[in-house]
């Protein structure tokens, strides 16, 4: 049994607020209505002697840290037909900047020491969203205090009409926690709220500690969904019929003799060799150069099951000075074996994220924009031909220092020096926040858009629109997904999703949103590629979200990607022409191997299948 260690944010703290405001005393300050249980019950049955870490009734622990002009007041409500008999309803009437600007909060009354085994759960519903499901979303997050804000969960969800149980099960970490663990008082159990206008409720809130008096199998599994995961949601017959038409064409193969004439019942045999969407992941040069059996399993997989990478780190500004040579090298591999290569990323505009000398520049604007564009040119000459596309901004929301400091039309210069450098390649932006929450407006999400016109309507030379797509166990409806994708789409350049991960332990739940995403964006007419965020649990940025574990064994969302991508979205077909020598088939578009025989004769053809392709003539000598 894997048990869960922690949810890695992209917000690694909160945001303080002047405002602490017992819940009993004052409204609540969010865009949404929330519900919060003063009157606990678990549906399904605990193991006895769990310490509870709120010190009183929920609304008695929680205090409101919000600006108080975005909310409207907080209301008790009654609950019937739940394990709880009441809880907070709050209306949220504004975007706020991130999802914690508006958060309740209550300090832990009870200690955490390493390996302690807890359990958390809430409910949650969103009572006027029956045209928009989904549309209410919230994530629990239990943190150390200051200074580090190490997280010891995170669950969030979004919500239906209906009242939805959110749980999970987790065990206390040393890394997580410290050596000591925490004293009462000295942790953080939150709930954030700020993902914009929504109305939503939440209900039947506990946290217990069980210290090490039980195992985490005692406890009950997690319960965690999303809207629309159900085999019926309208929304997969819509995206099945749009797969259909997008991505498919009519394949006609005509048979002839030397002679011209017609092969009536010739065998024709279609074998799709590689798709034309980008099915792909995440890899380490190091890796694709190891001679251990570790590395000759992780460039078996890639050539099984990915036609396009992206390279995680090595092509990232420090690591490019450091180790140029390895990034070569492990880019020359996957070129000779037929993969596409994207470049990641030429430009991580922060501080922290650039190589150490950049900072020292910034009272030298002059010097600091040459040593940005002198490196811009180097690494995409090095690279020509190489890579097919490139990230020239990454995350430029949360890491601007070089904008703040240089100007913004400097990320303009940026696109013209990539392009420059190498016309060929297609030059992306990337960002976090574009569709993962679910919500459509968020300002992370509207400054993401609102750059992307700035550099259109500056003639940068922008090709695509990366969407990053990391989730954790606050999973957007599918319904609210396609909505986000649509917003990007209508502004021009192709779509990616570009860093595609999901950090849960319930494998099953994993598996289903996998499949529920892939098939989302493979019939998204906008969307050219899907890439995951690594593959292989030994060389994973959150190794829950790898589809292989440790040892190779294969995890449900591992057999769904192999299943979508080897299988129900692969061509292979097979008949007899018809009197004219015609046998006509649909398939997949990308490329094929056709092969005829007819009366001990064979011809074997290579084909790519596009749109409006003409037929293939094959001729039998």
């Amino acid at each position: 049994m894997k048990t869960w260690d922690c949810q890695i944010e992209f917000i690694r703290r909160p945001t303080p607020f002047p405002f602490h405001i017992p819940l009993s005393t004052a409204p609540f300050f969010f865009t949404g209505f929330l519900v919060l249980s003063s009157l606990v019950a678990a549906e399904d049955p605990l193991p006895s002697g769990g310490v509870s870490l709120l010190a009183g009734d929920t609304v008695s622990s929680f205090k409101l840290m919000a600006d108080p002009a975005i909310v409207a007041p907080a209301e008790v409500a009654p609950v019937s037909g739940q394990p709880f008999q009441q809880a907070l309803r709050l209306r949220t009437l504004a975007r706020t900047a991130t999802p914690y600007a508006v958060q309740l909060h209550a300090i832990s009354a009870a200690p955490v020491h390493p390996g302690d085994v807890l359990f958390a759960r809430f409910y949650i519903r969103s009572p006027e969203s029956k045209d928009d499901p989904g549309s209410g979303s919230t994530e629990m997050v239990i943190e150390q205090g200051p200074p580090d804000y190490k997280k010891l969960v995170s669950i969030g969800d979004s919500a239906g009409p209906a009242w939805q149980e959110c749980s999970i099960r987790f065990v206390a970490t040393a890394k997580n926690i410290g050596g000591p663990g925490i004293p009462a008082g000295k942790a953080n159990i939150l709930f954030r709220l700020g993902y914009g206008p929504q109305i939503i409720e939440i209900g039947g809130v506990e946290v217990l500690n069980f210290g090490n008096n039980v195992r985490l199998e005692d406890l009950p599994l997690p319960t965690i969904s999303y809207p629309g995961r159900e085999p019926d949601a309208p929304w997969r017959k819509a995206a099945e019929e749009r797969i259909e038409k997008i991505r498919k064409a009519g394949l006609t193969v005509l048979v002839r003799d030397s002679a011209g004439r017609p092969v009536p019942g010739a065998t024709v045999s279609v074998n799709m060799q590689r798709h034309a969407f980008g099915f792909g992941s995440a890899v380490a040069a190091e890796m694709i150069l190891s001679q251990t059996p570790d590395g000759e399993k992780y460039r078996e997989t890639i050539l099984k099951y990915f036609n396009k990478v992206v390279m995680e780190n090595d092509l990232k500004w420090n690591p490019w000075e450091a180790n140029r040579q390895r990034a070569i090298d492990g880019v020359k591999w996957l070129r000779d074996h037929g993969i596409a290569v994207r470049g990641h990323n030429l430009v991580w505009p922060a501080w922290c994220n650039l190589p150490g000398d950049l900072e020292t520049l910034k009272n030298d604007p002059a010097a600091l924009r040459k040593r940005v564009d002198d490196h811009i040119a180097d690494e995409v000459t090095a690279m020509k031909g190489q890579c097919v596309e490139w990230d020239v901004i990454n995350e430029l929301y949360t890491n601007h220092d070089l904008p703040d400091t240089l100007g913004r039309d400097s990320i303009i210069e940026w696109f013209r020096l990539a392009h420059q450098a190498d016309p060929a390649a297609k030059l992306y932006i990337n960002d976090y926040d574009t569709v993962e929450s679910g919500r459509q407006n968020n300002a992370h999400t509207d400054a993401y858009e609102e750059t992307i016109r700035y550099l259109l309507d500056h003639g940068a030379a922008l090709s695509g629109i990366g969407i990053q797509s990391h989730f954790g166990w606050n999973l957007p409806a599918p319904a609210a997904v396609l909505k986000g994708l649509d917003r990007f789409a209508t502004l021009g350049p192709e779509l990616e999703i570009t860093e595609h991960d999901i950090d849960v332990t319930d494998e099953q739940l994993q598996a289903d949103y996998t499949r529920d995403y892939m098939t989302l964006a493979f019939s998204h007419p906008a969307v050219t590629g899907f890439l995951s965020w690594g593959f292989w649990e030994g060389r994973h940025w959150r190794p829950n979200g790898a589809y292989f574990r440790k040892d190779w064994s294969i995890k449900p969302a591992g057999k769904v990607w192999i299943d979508l991508v080897t299988n129900k979205w692969w061509t292979r077909a097979s008949g007899e022409t018809d009197a004219q020598g015609s046998y006509k088939t649909r398939g997949f578009l990308g490329d094929y191997e056709i092969t005829v025989t007819h009366n001990g004769k064979s011809r074997t053809l290579r084909t790519t299948l596009q749109k409006n392709s003409k037929p293939v003539e094959a001729v039998l000598e």
